[in-house]
């Protein structure tokens, strides 16, 4: 090391040292966990059908398990030594597939029960994967089960005339047993849910539509209140047990949102909703408690994987009818079915997680406490890793890479994985496809890979990373300045004159600033266009984010399965992971029809295709494939670097001392 570097680096660990003192000695004294790891900033929730981060996934990858979970498969490849993942058994000991690849039958082990000892049933899945495709729940991974029949339309709110619906009345318990129309309050939980009705759609009643106005924002709120008023009329069907029997009407009934709706009469029932009857319809059977059968509406070759993903983890209904949503989440509350339980919360400070005694394969878990810190500086973590405070850290300091990078305890390989910037394709000047191409275009990836993140990631000019079999991206839009320029000179900013200042959002990290100051200065120097940059923590980054309140931010994305649809996917019209604002037709088509293609090949040409509609409009500026970074004990075993960064906790052992 330079002795120059040297002694930057002590000066640094001081700082830090002092810091990390203070850091430490805020809060009460307690035993370390036998192993400690660096997980960013504090989880949003634990709940799996709100969550969307790393920082959560972390957690919930540990405390909660799904029908199938992902382990290691083979030998690690022996040029990258990336380990191959696949799904393996879980809840569901095995799986069948039919010769069409549109059902799934799950056989649930015995076994397998709730942290608190209630069995866990293929009911559960039923009931959860019905709560994170419903609307209320607003889960932003939604779309990964919307090749169940009716699933969309469900999740969307969509219903037409003739269908099989359901419909909500305006009775919500609270955990405390009242009930809405009791006492008169709304209940804001969608889970659990009121009086369930079940029908067909025989009319819907609309008032005049309401007037637009220049007020955008007025006119979403006006829209809503429209529909509230909307009455519906439906005709009841009679029910057998669970089951409903829609050949047979009891009565004809109105429902509407709004009490006082214009249509509305004194025969009109208060609702929550009215919806496809998505769970009454043979998108998911369940012949007995430890069977579960799925069917799709396409042949996805990924969906086991999509099963061992945490969005379609089961969630207790028992737990969450009791306390509510989020109480249900609190550690005194919550009930789980992974390895590890939630033993303690601490905002700004760690999740414990505890060995769970009830999981299935608890023999195997080694660990018997893990400690989840809310640790985001860089440096922090570091000499709380050289301090034998952290065991694991996933974020170490940029500045150092290159000297980390040459001892044994680092980690990095290829990932899954792409580094992007969001664009606000509803704000102008960039609502102009050349204006995000131009910006693209003057974005010099190779000095931000060598001189920022300085850990072999590789500049990325497509959406989808390299290394999924069988899938070529299309070439994209390299660097070219001149070409920038003429683009910014055609939609009216010659020389970058007039255009007006843009601002790069991005949650706090040290490296996401480091990322964004050099685009800053890039920009500025090559085509005139002046960036502010704005950090926030991060639930109010994913806030602004979600509500496409910004006009640059900053994002990445993990595969959730190894297929070029996972990347691609994102971008859909109204896609609750897009948040770009972005639409294309010609873009969802394609996506529609490669997820109905059974031929690999041909699909795979499908989803190029879109892939190059989406390189065209540039409605999100890649910026370069991830590696996975990490730093981990000599005396932690069974860690491994994976394709998605995966790191299962139930597989750590810790060596004993000497």
């Amino acid at each position: 090391m330079p002795l120059e570097l040297r002694r930057a680096f002590v000066i640094v660990a001081l700082v830090v040292i002092a810091f990390a003192v203070v850091w430490a000695t805020r809060f009460d004294a307690m035993p370390p966990a036998q192993f400690s790891f660096q997980n960013g900033t504090d989880p949003k929730t634990l709940d799996p059908h709100r969550a969307t981060g790393e920082p959560e996934s972390r957690i919930l990858f540990g405390s909660f398990s799904g029908l199938l979970q992902m382990l290691p498969a083979g030998d690690p490849d022996p040029d990258s030594g990336l380990q191959p993942m696949s799904p393996g058994p879980a809840v569901a000991e095995s799986y069948d597939v039919s010769d069409d690849k549109l059902t799934y039958t799950f056989h649930l082990r015995d076994d397998a029960v709730w942290s608190d000892g209630v069995p866990i049933t293929s009911a559960d899945f039923v009931w959860s994967w019905t709560r994170m495709l419903h609307p209320g729940t607003a889960c932003e991974y939604n779309f990964q089960l919307f090749s169940l029949p009716h699933a969309e339309a469900f999740s969307n709110g969509v219903v037409e005339i003739g269908d099989k619906v359901e419909v909500e009345l305006w009775d919500r318990p609270f955990p405390d047993g009242r009930r809405e129309d009791e006492v008169g309050e709304a209940n804001i939980q969608n889970f659990p849910r009121g009086t369930m009705l079940y029908g067909q759609l025989k009319e819907i009643r609309k008032p005049p539509e309401p007037p637009k106005t220049d007020d955008e924002d007025a006119n979403t709120d006006a829209m809503g209140r429209w529909q509230e008023q909307w009455l519906y009329v439906v005709d009841i069907a009679a029910m057998d047990g669970e089951d409903v029997l829609w050949d047979e009407t009891t009565e004809t009934r109105t429902f509407c949102a709004d009490p006082v709706s214009p249509l509305a009469d004194g025969d009109t029932e208060r609702i929550h909703n009215v919806l496809i009857a998505f769970d009454k319809l043979g998108a998911m059977e369940t012949p007995d408690d430890h069977t579960l059968i799925v069917h799709l509406d396409d042949p996805l070759p990924y969906f086991p994987s999509l099963t061992a993903y945490y969005p379609l983890f089961p969630v207790p209904r028992h737990c969450i009818e009791e306390h509510g949503m989020p109480m249900w989440t609190k550690p005194a509350n919550i009930v789980s079915n992974g390895p590890y339980l939630v033993g303690l919360r601490r905002l700004r400070d760690r999740v414990r997680l505890v060995k769970n005694p009830k999981w299935f394969d608890a023999d195997s878990v080694a660990i018997d406490t893990i400690d989840a810190l809310s640790t985001e500086g860089q440096n922090t973590a570091l000499n709380m890793y050289e301090t034998g405070q952290l065991d694991w850290i996933t974020d170490p300091p940029t500045a150092l890479m290159e000297t980390l990078r040459q001892r044994d305890d680092f980690y990095s390989a290829p990932m899954l994985s792409l580094y992007f910037y969001r664009i606000n394709t509803n704000r102008k000047p960039l609502d102009d496809p050349r204006i995000r191409r131009a910006i693209s275009m003057a974005i010099d990836r190779q000095q931000i890979v060598d001189q920022v993140t300085k850990a072999g990631q590789v500049p990325a000019f497509s959406l989808v990373p390299p290394g999924i079999a069988g899938y070529q991206s299309p070439p994209g839009m390299k660097p070219n300045i001149a070409e920038a320029k003429k683009l910014l000179a055609e939609a009216g900013y010659p020389g970058g004159r007039g255009i007006p200042k843009v601002t790069i959002l991005y949650n706090t990290s040290e490296g996401h600033r480091a990322i964004a100051e050099v685009i800053q200065q890039q920009l500025q120097n090559s085509l005139n266009i002046k960036l502010e940059l704005q950090n926030m923590e991060w639930g109010s980054f994913l806030d602004k984010t979600n509500q496409i309140d910004y006009d640059i931010a900053r994002g990445g994305w993990i595969a959730d399965y190894a297929d070029p649809n996972t990347f691609l996917d994102l971008w859909v019209t109204g896609g609750p992971q897009n948040s770009t604002g972005w639409s294309n037709t010609e873009f969802d088509d394609l996506i529609r029809q490669a997820a109905a293609e059974s031929d690999a090949a041909t699909r795979m040409k499908m989803l190029a295709e879109a892939e190059s509609i989406w390189i065209e409009e540039m409605p999100v500026i890649p910026l370069y494939f991830y590696v996975g970074v990490n730093m981990v004990k000599p005396r932690v075993e069974g860690f491994f670097s994976s394709p998605q960064d995966i790191h299962p906790l139930q597989l750590l052992r810790l060596k004993e001392k000497p």
